[in-house]
């Protein structure tokens, strides 16, 4: 009798990931939805908790309960812990499951799925998943430590605290604060004036969204004598986008007595410098985010969209992905063949998986806007797409709608902000079966008229 072949149960690293995340979720969720995490001693909306726990998670910062005046320390140390587990990102869960699962998730394998790592960078990835942890509690240390100047002559002991919370938060890109304890505060609105506390952030939230290839590059440079084509394209578009924002909300809200309006001319400038690098998923506004102004608000979902660097605490379909869009059409419109960018022929697999990446990131959002239009129609077109890129780019930038959401509406913006995290082409692999077909299979070949 012929033996049956067991059908194999194991979790390719796309699942891995998807499961992990999820897990962490929901232990945040159901932490979150306790007596013992709000401040009023009673059970919070479990579909609420989940929404905060995967903002938290995900690093997004889109909140539907006020993180100061719901929570009480306890569940504020739940959001800070889920807030740094997910900072780390996907290095964190390999390490998580190996431990878990007893066994070695193959590195091969998980780069494949990640993406976000070069081959010469996945040469020794202990040490550079030892570093990662080592630099980010060291800068995270440094930078409450310098907040803690502004915080605790102003709060006492609970400056501590809240310096801490702040940056972990700016490191990961993830917009919570606790800045609410001044009442009518609106994210840093009342710090506009204070450099210490916007140059801190800053910092903390440009280092932690130029991603871990980059930290080790540079750290390493005396020994390698040269940067990377990635660290090359990542720094000089990474200043492109942050000035070039900064310029447009210079210009556009100059006068706006909402926004920067009222300000010297020196808060003016740090302040638009702040919006231009917040808007790339860290998510800590400065006011009232339907104060800004029609052109501001489309370039801030743009700086959302396209978000941080690839292996970093942010999201987005990443800064490498738009220069090698913009790349690309150049490179066409040149007569090349092949995509240049700095002097260098990009392999065509990462022009393919760049077309992969925008046109799934387009999609998801396409899904989620369609989706919460039916259940709220009683958005706008404007605030429904600025809050749906905001929680797939995991910026956490809010028109304020998240909270009136049907559960539908909110477990969608929950999957979004996953699918953000995560990134659309590892989602799609965790969900997608491949099919036995033979990888050196000769196929006929075919043209089709483009443009």
């Amino acid at each position: 009798m012929p033996k049956l072949k067991k059908k194999s149960s194991k979790l390719t690293p796309a699942r891995t990931m998807i499961l992990g995340f999820s897990v962490i979720i929901l232990l945040g969720a159901v932490l979150l939805c306790m007596p013992f995490s709000s401040k009023t001693g009673q059970f919070s909306d479990f579909v609420d908790c989940v929404f905060t726990a995967t903002s938290a998670t995900c690093v997004t910062g889109i909140t539907v309960y006020d993180t100061f005046n719901h929570f009480n320390a306890f569940g504020q140390g739940v959001i800070l812990m889920l807030i740094q587990v997910g900072g780390l990102g996907f290095l964190t869960f390999v390490t998580f499951f190996n431990l878990m699962m007893g066994k070695k998730l193959g590195w091969s394998t998980v780069k494949n799925v990640a993406g976000d790592f070069t081959d010469n960078a996945l040469a020794s990835p202990k040490r550079l998943f030892n570093e990662v942890v080592l630099y980010t509690f060291a800068i995270e240390l440094l930078g409450a430590a310098i907040l803690m100047t502004v915080f605790i002559p102003e709060f006492g002991p609970y400056g501590i605290f809240i310096s801490i919370f702040m940056a972990i938060s700016a490191f990961c890109n993830a917009g919570f604060d606790l800045l609410t304890i001044t009442p009518g505060a609106v994210g840093v609105s009342n710090y506009t004036h204070n450099p210490v506390v916007m140059i801190t952030l800053m910092v903390l939230i440009v280092v932690g969204g130029l991603g871990f290839i980059v930290w080790q590059n540079i750290r390493h440079y005396n020994n390698a004598k040269k940067l990377f084509l990635h660290t090359k394209v990542v720094l000089v578009t990474t200043g492109i986008l942050i000035f070039g924002g900064g310029l447009i909300f210079f210009i556009v809200e100059f006068n706006n007595p909402a926004t920067l309006g009222e300000m010297s001319l020196g808060e003016k400038i740090q302040t638009s410098l702040f919006m231009s690098i917040s808007s790339r998923t860290a998510g800590f506004p400065c006011f009232d985010l339907n104060n800004l102004s029609p052109i501001s608000k489309i370039v801030t979902t743009v700086l959302m969209f396209i978000g941080a660097a690839p292996a970093s605490t942010g999201g987005g379909i990443k800064v490498t992905t738009i220069a090698i869009l913009i790349a690309t059409v150049w490179s066409v419109l040149k007569g090349n063949e092949d995509t240049q960018i700095l002097g260098h022929r990009l392999k065509r697999d990462a022009v393919y998986k760049t077309l992969t990446v925008t046109a799934l990131s387009i999609g998801v959002i396409i899904v989620a806007f369609l989706i919460i239009s039916i259940s709220n129609p009683e958005f706008s077109v404007q605030d429904m797409v600025f809050e749906i890129v905001s929680a797939f780019s995991t910026t956490g930038y809010s028109m304020g709608i998240s909270t009136d959401m049907t559960v539908i509406s909110k477990l969608t913006m929950v999957l979004t902000m996953l699918a953000g995290r995560v990134g659309p082409v590892t989602l799609m692999l965790s969900l997608v079966i491949r099919s036995a077909n033979p990888k050196n299979k000769v196929m006929p070949e075919g043209n089709i008229l483009v443009g």
